[in-house]
């Protein structure tokens, strides 16, 4: 496990060729090269199309772009997959984790946003966009005026994200 800073300035412009230069330095040091890999996982903030797309990931920036497609031009052609990243962490708990032996889940993601991931029979439940299980903008609050990341009011991230709550307890100093 390692960490790298995501740079969100100009629209998230560096995170790929970050990504990318953090994974070549860490093969490199396992006296690796990319041909030894067999590819790469990429857990996306937002709706993910099947075709790796991403028409927005509100919290960097990005909009209408193919970061999969774009990541795999900067690994040599590495087969890179993506997914929304509260269904790809519900994916490692039923792997590995608190729901190793079910193929029926629900799993909440608390950080930046709020996420939420569905697993049935053993699938992921992407819906029809890529949003299924995208929790963090349902309306919870239809009195509330000031705007979310997403552009819309009174979402759930507002509220339950570790932004949101910075958010609200501005509010009250």
């Amino acid at each position: 496990k390692w960490e790298i800073p995501t740079r969100k300035e100009e629209n998230g412009r560096h995170i790929l060729s970050d990504a990318a230069s953090s994974i070549r330095e860490k093969i490199s040091e396992k006296g690796l090269s990319i041909s030894d890999l067999a590819g790469a996982g990429l857990g996306l903030p937002g709706p993910v199309m099947p075709d790796g797309s991403v028409e927005v990931c509100v919290n960097l920036g990005w909009k209408n772009m193919n970061p999969q497609k774009e990541l795999s031009g900067l690994l040599d052609g590495l087969t890179v997959k993506t997914g929304n990243d509260a269904n790809v962490a519900a994916l490692g708990e039923m792997w590995q984790g608190g729901g190793k032996g079910y193929s029926d889940l629900v799993m909440v993601t608390l950080g930046t946003g709020v996420g939420g991931g569905i697993i049935v029979g053993g699938k992921i439940l992407t819906g029809s966009h890529g949003a299924g299980g995208e929790i963090g903008h349902l309306r919870v609050n239809p009195h509330e005026t000031e705007s979310c990341g997403c552009g819309g009011k009174g979402c759930l991230e507002q509220y339950a994200s570790a932004t949101g709550i910075v958010r609200l307890a501005k509010r009250k100093l």
